[in-house]
């Protein structure tokens, strides 16, 4: 019989190296392991333990470290302790039993696949728990998984096609800085392609490549274990020389820029808590390019960047433009940020403009050819959040277009329709109850009466007290709901499963099971075999101020197509109005012919 997830620990020290040398798989078998003391933690992989620990010994931050668990099993091979190496240094850096992991890599720096997988990924759950026993961790997965900290986590290993992006990208910047230009990558991807997770994982390197360790970096350095690609090895390298030969050692000043108030909180406070050398003030507003002098600005959601149109404050638009030498009523955002750095990395998806104040696929590209800046694209294409994968995404977007003339099933993946609206809000919120980032969104088909003046003091005392006075927003079939209290981390919030969301709480933002409720605004003519709008039905006044028909249309479209995209395992769907509800029914399983999943 193999051994099975063997956690043995040996001291951190000559009489335990002599012990592990005496282990029958101390010497020549893969494992993973962790190093540490009460604070500190060092995980790596290797297929000689006591090789590998002797070294660990000679270095003179490891080597005030205690003791040594080593998991030994069987079964392992070189591809499953590359796989579990990264996964648990990802972990392990947001479960916070230790406070600094001081791992100077990530572990691989490409996801690939191997040989029965799913099956050793389930084995890693059935290992955690046994390292939480050990108290060398102290929350479960499901907890970890639901942490903005873990989803965009500058220890998340790419896959093999956002490292190949990752490697052009950081070599074009090199380029522009030796060349003397300015340069432009454009990166396309739709949503739940990995966008955010590509942008940290670059900033990340452009940040701590002066203290890459040269080990992980020269393929002949002794004992060479680190999973870098050739391609990879070399980028970080030149990188790394780049900032010391010609930057003096100084880091790049980079800027993280996101239009949508919501999710830049969210990763602003992870960049806070995180550490690594990201820095809360590096994710920053549209407004605030002109603030300081950059070296680099990435921009995410760059389809949401503004012009002067339907904007709640012109003022703060007019003042920025000004600073810029620009004219405020023919500039916009993306004219911005093209002047307030030497390098501009953007990440685009037409698809997901939203409001009548985002730029156009048109405007974006006429802007973007004012520049003579040499532009790089990159498309990333395979689906990373979604389980029905890309399979999913393409047939909402073709049930979205009435290009789809029959049902397909998703499998891995819970699609379902719901004949009564308040049994979907309350599976959504018992999934809330059961995992977390389960939510609820609508589109914009109802007037937010219950909008307080200012953000009150306590959200669920005045959610109770709008409750009491029998004040709503929404209501369905004679059920009366509310719309959600705050803008920012109301999708990460506990108690917001309460209220109901929309597109501005939820672009950006990943979620276990969606909820999405197609209001009285969008229909379905059966004669036409299309989507129809009416305009009196929506009541997102800003978006439809100055907007014609056809653009509000694709607008709503968008909406909806974007957050029926938001769900990782699975979407519930009602629809107000009867032919939408019997249109949609033609695609999406009823929840009367489905036993719901846990």
């Amino acid at each position: 019989m193999p051994i099975i997830n063997e956690i043995k620990h040996f001291d951190f020290n000559d009489s335990g190296l002599t012990l592990l040398k005496k282990h029958d798989k101390g010497v020549n078998w893969p494992v993973v392991y962790l190093i540490h003391d009460d604070e500190n933690l060092y995980i790596g992989e290797t297929t000689s333990a006591a090789v590998r620990m002797s070294q660990h010994l000679k270095n003179n931050e490891k080597k005030k470290l205690k003791g040594i668990e080593i998991v030994f099993d069987g079964r392992y091979n070189k591809s499953v302790i590359l796989d579990y190496e990264q996964r648990l240094i990802k972990y392990c850096a947001v479960d916070g039993k230790f406070k600094r992991i001081i791992n100077k890599n990530k572990g691989q720096q490409a996801i690939h696949d191997y040989y029965q997988r799913e099956e050793y990924r389930g084995q890693f759950r059935v290992l955690w728990k046994e390292l939480i026993n050990k108290n060398l961790a102290k929350n479960s997965l499901d907890i970890i998984e639901n942490d903005n900290i873990f989803k965009f986590s500058p220890y998340n290993a790419l896959t093999g096609e956002q490292n190949e992006v990752s490697v052009s990208i950081i070599n074009d910047i090199i380029d522009t800085f030796e060349k003397g230009a300015n340069g432009v990558n454009l990166v396309n991807g739709c949503a739940g392609t990995g966008k955010t997770v590509l942008a940290i994982s670059i900033i990340n390197s452009l940040i701590n490549a002066i203290n890459i360790d040269d080990n992980l970096l020269d393929t002949k350095a002794e004992n060479f274990e680190d999973d870098i690609d050739e391609n990879k090895r070399g980028t970080l390298l030149r990188l790394k020389k780049h900032i010391s030969l010609n930057r003096g050692g100084k880091a790049f000043k980079i800027g993280f820029v996101f239009p949508m108030p919501g999710i830049r909180s969210t990763v602003k406070k992870v960049f806070k808590e995180c550490g690594n050398g990201l820095v809360g003030e590096m994710v920053i507003g549209p407004t605030d390019v002109v603030k300081e002098k950059y070296d680099i600005l990435f921009v995410d959601e760059s389809h949401r960047l503004s012009k002067r149109k339907n904007l709640t404050g012109y003022k703060s638009f007019d003042d920025t433009c000004r600073g810029l030498g620009l004219d405020p009523h023919e500039a916009n955002q993306l004219d911005w940020i093209m002047k307030s750095a030497k390098h501009v990395v953007l990440f685009y998806d037409q698809t997901q403009t939203v409001k009548s104040s985002d730029l156009t696929h048109e405007e974006y590209k006429n802007t973007l050819s004012k520049y003579v800046y040499e532009i790089h694209k990159y498309k990333l294409e395979t689906q990373m959040r979604c389980q029905g994968g890309d399979t999913y995404i393409k047939y909402v977007k073709d049930v979205m277009s009435c290009l789809r003339n029959k049902r397909e099933k998703i499998e891995n993946y819970d699609f379902i329709i719901f004949d009564d609206v308040n049994t979907l809000i309350e599976s959504i919120r018992k999934k809330d109850d059961e995992m977390g980032l389960c939510k609820t969104v609508a589109g914009f088909s109802w007037d937010w009466k219950t909008k307080p003046n200012k953000k009150p003091k306590d959200d669920m005392q005045y959610y109770n007290s709008l409750v009491q006075n029998g004040e709503y927003d929404i209501s369905i079939e004679g059920n009366k709901y509310i719309w959600n209290l705050t803008n920012d981390s109301w999708m990460t919030r506990q108690d917001s499963h309460n209220t109901i969301g929309c597109i501005h709480t939820t672009q950006g933002y990943d979620m276990n099971y969606a909820g999405v409720i197609f209001g009285k605004e969008i229909d379905y003519d059966f004669e036409t075999n299309s989507l129809v709008v009416n305009l009196n039905e929506y009541k997102d006044s800003k978006v439809k101020a100055a907007t014609d028909e056809e653009t509000l249309k694709e607008l709503i479209i968008n909406t909806y197509t974007t957050i029926l995209a938001r769900g990782i395992k699975g979407c519930y769907v009602y629809a107000c109005n009867s032919n939408m509800q019997k249109y949609l029914k033609e695609f999406i399983s009823s929840a009367n012919e489905v036993t719901l999943n846990n």
